[in-house]
């Protein structure tokens, strides 16, 4: 049988040419401002709609070169056009590249803290991945727009803040846009490219755990008519972390080009490589001495329950694309975005297998595992503006293909066992290659999807709709077992949103998503996708234009209902096998305010109230149980303020609290993960070119315990740490 990605090449066709007959159809149609012009009129009016992860557009360049601000002033890709934040019927948060920098953000997790219903699971450094929930679930991640492989596995794509404009983070289902995916929402990175107003910055960073780092961020114009531009961001770290050789050494490049031949056109390309040597990965440590002291006391905060001379963590990851954009008419713009990546992966290490009886020894097991993966993505479609009498119009069709290759070998054998108060590390017996698990896994998607927004005096709505076809094949080369599967789904959004003239901004919105499952069950049928369902219904707050007490500000508030279906559980027949009866639901409520207040005071802000339960599963002791790792309630507040001491100096100082309410330890809930609060501190002084800033993590060295997963899944959290960064800019 051959690949099923192939298979996938008749609907690609069939959507390109619905895309060209659609857009021809409707071009003529002039795109006049209608009787009550909206915001999302008066941003057309300067550029047409800009793709998901695209940031190269005139209006957008100005606003971020001229105002370094932590609100963002449009969200593309929560509706792959550019719509502003207050009339998207969806809670969302850009964080832009400014709000990066005041945090220090050194990875996509420390990057959305402050964010409302988004844990970053206790601020555990881990090399392997974001391993975070949105809403209860874990998150896909995405850069430019295109999904990249893995996001919650040691085999992920890594994501380097310093290569980024903004991360979008958008809770909730998604799939009408972007087809298979969880249902909490999508973590969406977006790439730095190349900008004719460059301001090329060198940084020097160092601080806690000896890090040592050192970046660079370059381009400008290569012709006198600025139709060529380039860019480089670039950075090299050696550091170690908070536990024994976890490593968070890196070095990371990514070149860009843009060609510009006229205001119409816009073809980017976009590359990277990075090289990560990680060490170790993580803690494996029980409860039993963690949340709870024993009669040894507790362990160590640096504890290492793996093994150094035997670990390694080294991943190597390249990736090459482009972003081409031809606005055709000026009411229609035909955007493609495409990348390449290819990740390969060296991992050994020694996990806790149990905790023996004498409530001090450890048994554990050794892996040896690699991987290769390859990824392609591509991503077509149209925006079409154009008007029905008083309605505007925004219609958006695409068709987007990804393809996944994932060689997956790994070997397993018992360790030596590891005293946890005097250990004793004896040398590792390599596990046979490949032993345990040698798969080859194939997965293509290609979906059409289609979008309408369409603005009648105040009122916005938005329904986007997506067909997709899905086809696997995975092969166990151990066993020769060959399991094809496809699946076909139709998900869908509908939201509906008031904007009144006092800047408040009502609005509901129902959303389906769907998620295939490799496998099969005891009698080797293929698990069908998971399927999950959202209500969300929110208020949105911006103050319109003049209001005396400012507005650049905003406020969201949120309640949401989410269900997702065919979970996998435990076969009562074989529990060695899975079927599909579980069921996971979610609600809450969720506020978050990020912007600037009177007297000149930046502040993000956040609270979330969300009730996790797995609500059925043929185990019945997890019915009715919150998942491991979820928290029931999050906060945080942070605020800031900058003085001008004179006209080249300015200095600014700030500082943030966050709390995350206690977590499920284990499932079924036997204990429970206590609740956490942490602050930070930033301060900075700024002269001229150059600038000095200092931040803070746990200020106050407070010792907890991030996460559990099991009862000997433990790992401790950071404690304090600081940084000092050095910034030239000109």
């Amino acid at each position: 049988m051959p690949p099923s990605r192939f298979r996938a090449g008749q609907p690609v066709c069939l959507a390109s040419g619905l895309l060209l007959l659609v857009g021809s159809a409707a071009a003529s149609t002039p795109d006049k401002a209608p009787p009550h012009g909206t915001a999302r009129d008066q941003a057309h009016a300067t550029k047409p709609a800009a793709p998901a992860g695209h940031t190269a557009t005139p209006e957008r360049i100005d606003v971020s070169g001229t105002r370094r601000t932590l609100l963002a002033r449009t969200g593309t890709a929560a509706t792959k056009t550019a719509t502003p934040i207050e009339q998207t019927p969806q809670n969302i948060t850009v964080i832009t590249q400014e709000r990066m920098a005041v945090l220090n953000s050194r990875s996509v997790s420390e990057a959305v803290r402050y964010s409302a219903g988004v844990s970053d699971y206790g601020s555990k450094d881990d090399p392997r991945g974001y391993l975070g929930t949105i809403r209860g679930f874990s998150p896909d991640i995405y850069l430019d727009g295109t999904r990249t492989p893995d996001a919650a596995s040691s085999q992920s794509f890594s994501i380097e803040p310093w290569g980024l404009e903004e991360i979008d983070v958008l809770r909730g289902a998604t799939s009408a846009l972007y087809g298979s995916g969880q249902l909490g929402g999508i973590i969406n990175a977006v790439s730095k490219r190349p900008r004719a107003d460059q301001k090329d910055e060198i940084d020097f960073q160092t601080g806690s755990y000896g890090r040592v780092q050192g970046a660079a961020d370059l381009g400008g114009a290569l012709d006198a008519s600025k139709t060529l531009l380039w860019r480089f961001n670039g950075l090299i770290r050696k550091s170690d972390t908070y536990a024994k050789n976890i490593k968070n050494n890196e070095i990371y490049v990514a070149p860009s080009l843009s060609w510009k031949p006229d205001a119409k056109t816009d073809l980017t390309l976009l590359a990277s490589f990075e090289q990560l040597d990680a060490g170790s990965t993580a803690q494996f440590l029980p409860a039993a001495g963690t949340i709870t002291a024993t009669k040894y006391g507790r362990i160590a905060r640096d504890f290492l329950s793996s093994d150094a001379d035997y670990d390694v963590y080294s991943k190597r990851q390249a990736a090459i694309g482009y972003s081409f954009t031809r606005h055709l008419a000026p009411n229609w713009t035909v955007t493609q975005n495409m990348r390449y990546a290819h990740l390969d992966l060296a991992y050994r290490f020694v996990t806790t297998s149990a905790l023996q009886s004498d409530q001090r020894t450890i048994t554990r097991q050794a892996l040896l595992q690699s991987a290769n993966y390859n990824n392609v993505t591509l991503d077509t479609r149209s925006d079409l503006i154009f008007h029905t009498g008083p309605v505007r119009h925004e219609l958006l069709t695409g068709v987007d293909f990804r393809s996944d290759f994932l060689a997956n070998r790994r070997g397993q054998r018992a360790a030596p066992s590891l005293d946890l108060y005097d250990p004793v590390y004896r040398p590792i017996t390599w596990p046979t290659y490949a032993t345990t698990t040698n798969t080859n896994e194939t997965e293509s998607q290609t979906g059409l999807y289609a979008q309408e927004q369409a603005d009648w005096h105040d009122f916005h709505l938005t329904l986007s709709g997506r067909g997709d076809f899905t086809d696997s094949l995975t092969v166990d080369n151990l066993t020769k077992l060959r399991t094809p599967q496809a699946n076909n789904a139709f998900t869908g959004r509908a939201g509906l949103l008031y904007t009144s003239p006092i800047g408040l901004a009502p609005y509901a919105a129902y959303s389906t998503s769907f998620q295939p499952q490799v496998g099969t069950t005891r009698l080797n049928t293929p698990f069908l996708p998971t399927r999950g369902r959202q209500v969300e219904a929110g208020l949105k707050y911006k103050p319109p234009h003049g209001t005396p007490w400012g507005e650049d500000f905003m406020l969201t508030a949120d309640f949401f209902d989410l269900v997702e279906t065919n979970i996998l559980t435990t076969d009562p027949a074989d529990s060695t096998y899975q079927i599909q009866a579980g069921e996971q639901r979610t609600k809450g409520f969720e506020a978050e305010g990020v912007g600037r207040l009177p007297g000149k005071i930046d502040f993000l802000a956040s609270f979330t109230y969300q009730d996790p339960r797995i609500t059925k599963s043929t185990t019945t002791a997890q019915v009715g149980q919150r998942p491991v790792a979820v928290p029931s309630h999050m906060a945080s507040l942070f605020l800031k303020r900058d003085f001008r001491l004179a006209q080249d100096l300015v200095t600014g100082i700030g500082g943030g609290v966050r709390y995350t309410g206690n977590t499920a330890g284990a499932l079924p809930e036997t204990f429970a993960v206590p609740s956490q609060v942490v602050w930070d501190l930033v301060a900075h002084v700024d002269y001229r070119r150059t600038s000095i800033q200092f931040n803070g993590t746990n200020i106050a060295d407070r010792h907890y315990v991030a996460i559990c997963t099991r009862s000997v899944a433990c790992a401790w959290a950071p404690g304090r740490a600081v940084f000092v960064t050095l910034a030239y800019r000109w």
